[in-house]
């Protein structure tokens, strides 16, 4: 069997040692650069983790024995589903992880964009000292609307309470014991909008949500208002929010997804001094990539076995499991 690490992950050498265990192990130190160089690194691979690279129709038709993609990650937006399933190849992800990570980094963009941590420290290097220049609001007792409610967003409604902030929520089930129980009022998103200082999104990418922060919605903000984004690039129309941060319709905005991935260097973002750009690192801590790579190479393990687990394309399995290739 022919196990192929597609693109860079978190691999120590116990998780390498377990999958060398299982069948002959390929991996690559840098991202394909297009399709067709994904197709020749798969080409005679049963197994494939990946991360974020796209896995298009074209990639699995030419890979002939293809039999799972594992996903160093718990998006798999990026997959072609339909063509993975037509196939029978099992999809799996890695379901929970970077809750802290991701919580944390979101109050990480907003706190620097309230106190303009990035620009003074610019200022700094190039020798300017005159703290006249950066002026900042307080993250205490403001109001932060939290776009959903799964594992990141309810980390990020309990930091926020230790700010003493005041939590707005959406949901398609606004029960309130399950409001009192999170500390949050459900409202409708254009209350939210129009409500809070710090709007930030912990919601997947589908195709309800993409695009779900648009034109219309932006305008809903208050001009002092600060949009975080950690979650997926999509959801975010980003020309709509370019041309509001330009004209300072909102006052900043923290990102760290996109809706093209790397950002592409004529993006008019890379020109605006009230956003703070990082490049998709949200996740990125010791203990939640730790965490991802555990979760994967244990996918793979229980693949093999032939009980696999955290499939995304359950329909693959349905039929009572695959054969195990131990």
């Amino acid at each position: 069997m022919k196990i192929v690490i597609s693109e860079p992950i978190y691999l120590t050498a116990g998780y390498e040692a377990r999958l060398k265990a299982l069948g002959d192990l390929v991996t690559y130190d840098n991202v394909p650069a297009s399709d067709d160089e994904l197709a020749t690194r798969i080409r005679d691979a049963e197994i494939v983790i990946s991360g974020r690279h796209a896995f298009t129709a074209g990639a699995i038709r030419n890979a002939p024995l293809l039999r799972m993609i594992a996903l160093w990650q718990t998006g798999y937006d990026n997959v072609d589903m339909q063509a993975a399933t037509a196939r029978g190849v099992v999809v799996s992800n890695v379901p929970g992880y970077a809750f802290d990570s991701v919580a944390e980094f979101a109050f990480a963009l907003a706190l620097n964009l309230l106190r303009k941590v990035d620009r003074a420290d610019t200022d700094l290097h190039k020798g300017l000292f005159d703290w006249r220049r950066y002026m900042g609001s307080e993250l205490m007792g403001k109001t932060i609307g939290v776009l959903g409610t799964g594992h990141i967003g309810r980390r990020v409604i309990q930091i926020a309470h230790g700010f003493s902030m005041n939590v707005l929520s959406t949901t398609r089930n606004p029960d309130p014991e399950r409001a009192r129980a999170l500390g949050v009022k459900f409202t409708d998103l254009d209350s939210l909008l129009a409500e809070s200082d710090i709007v930030t999104i912990h919601l997947p990418l589908t195709p309800q949500t993409e695009h779900m922060i648009g034109a219309p919605e932006i305008a809903r903000m208050k001009p002092t208002a600060i949009l975080v984004n950690t979650a997926r690039g999509k959801i975010v129309d980003e020309r709509a929010l370019a041309a509001a941060l330009k004209e300072k319709r909102i006052a900043g905005a923290g990102l760290d997804v996109f809706e093209v991935e790397p950002l592409p260097p004529d993006s008019p973002l890379r020109a605006l001094d009230n956003v703070v750009l990082t490049p998709h690192i949200a996740f990125l801590t010791r203990e939640s990539v730790d965490d991802c790579t555990r979760v994967t190479v244990e996918n793979v393990e229980a693949y093999v076995r032939g009980h696999p687990r955290n499939v995304v394309n359950t329909a693959v399995i349905a039929g009572g499991g695959v054969e195990s290739h131990a």
